[in-house]
């Protein structure tokens, strides 16, 4: 199996899988924090459901309208 260009630029945060015991509120405060913290201001951050982890990628330039 080949990764592809969009897993490639992705970051793995926080994983699920090795915090089971976490709450959905501390889960919640995570995903937040990361969302304001200045490191991952050029960061989409995301809950990727297939590694149950919050994650980011490189934010895509906006299109410019002519």
């Amino acid at each position: 199996m080949t990764e592809n260009k969009k897993d490639a630029e992705k970051l793995i945060l926080f994983s699920l899988k090795q915090n089971p015991e976490i709450t959905v509120e501390e889960f919640f405060k995570k995903m937040s924090d990361f969302q304001k913290d200045k490191k991952y201001e050029n960061y989409e951050i995301f809950f990727d459901g297939d590694l149950q982890a919050i994650c980011a990628r490189p934010k895509r330039p906006t299109p410019r309208k002519s």
